[in-house]
């Protein structure tokens, strides 16, 4: 049976589920990303659709992913030049946060809730890469819902149903140096954020997410972003911030305090201010 629009009141919920960044220099960002404090799990060649091809192919990229308890940080990088690269749009215009995925229990339902209110989002797709798991590669398997490109310049938004989850959140990749135990929230910059906020809220209002003018995001982070509009901006959270904040001392990472979130400038980060701030477990 075809399924039938929901009604508002049965709207899907939506959770950040992860951010992405796409880095010019894949490797160095790695290790800015491990210096911090982060485990990253190891290179993840990406799959997917290619344009006049038939089912799924390899992609340019590859990732690696700081898995926490709640959410995760990806990074993408290009590891095989000559193959098909879907990100190619984005890196143009530059390093940093570009991708915002929320997490849904059925992509397919959560769809036919959104399709009306969010004509910006295309219908689910499955995708599929393979992953090591315990010493042998399994096949992890994820239903997405990803936005139109020429409708949301800001990033690309991302609606996951995640169908093998134990394989991504394996036990052995969420223990970080810096006690990074979940992703907290994103933040969207814009000359004129209310665009952006109409994309938010046909996605529902989503805990931790906000767009900001360029006046609010300089006057908190004591940068102007050149890329606009776009996501600038990230906090982590952290089981013991004092711990945290001993390691990037240790390690030569600077940071400044603003009131309870530690920030870490663009240039240690990846792209983009990124925040920790003391969660209880």
């Amino acid at each position: 049976m075809a399924l039938q629009p929901v009604g508002v009141d049965t709207a899907p919920v939506l959770a950040l589920d992860h951010l992405g960044c796409i880095a010019e220099d894949f490797d160095a960002v790695a290790a800015a990303w491990e210096r911090l404090g982060f485990r990253l799990c190891p290179r993840s060649p990406q799959r997917g659709a290619v344009p006049e091809r038939e089912g799924m192919h390899p992609w340019a990229t590859s990732n690696r992913c700081a898995l926490f308890r709640r959410g995760y940080l990806e990074l993408i990088g290009i590891t095989c030049p000559g193959a098909f690269n879907p990100w190619a749009s984005f890196m143009a215009r530059g390093s940093g946060l570009h991708i915002l995925a929320l997490r849904c229990d059925s992509a397919d339902e959560a769809y036919a809730a959104l399709a009306a209110d969010a004509p910006f989002l295309q219908p689910p797709v499955q995708r599929e890469r393979e992953v090591d798991v315990d010493g042998a590669m399994r096949l992890m398997r994820f239903r997405n819902i990803f936005s139109r490109d020429a409708d949301c310049p800001e990033a690309r938004y991302i609606v996951i149903e995640h169908q093998t989850p134990g394989y991504l959140w394996q036990p052995r990749y969420l223990d970080h140096d810096n006690g990074a135990v979940a992703l907290l929230s994103a933040t969207f910059v814009a000359d004129d954020p209310q665009p952006i906020i109409r994309h938010l809220d046909a996605l529902g209002r989503l805990a931790g997410v906000e767009a900001v003018d360029t006046t609010t995001f300089a006057a908190r982070h004591g940068w102007q972003p050149s890329r606009l509009p776009g996501l600038h901006a990230l906090t982590v959270g952290v089981l013991d911030l004092g711990h945290a904040l001993a390691l990037l001392e240790t390690r030569g990472v600077p940071f400044s305090r603003d009131g309870t979130i530690a920030w870490i400038d663009p240039a240690h980060a990846g792209g983009f201010s990124m925040g920790l701030r003391e969660v209880q477990p």
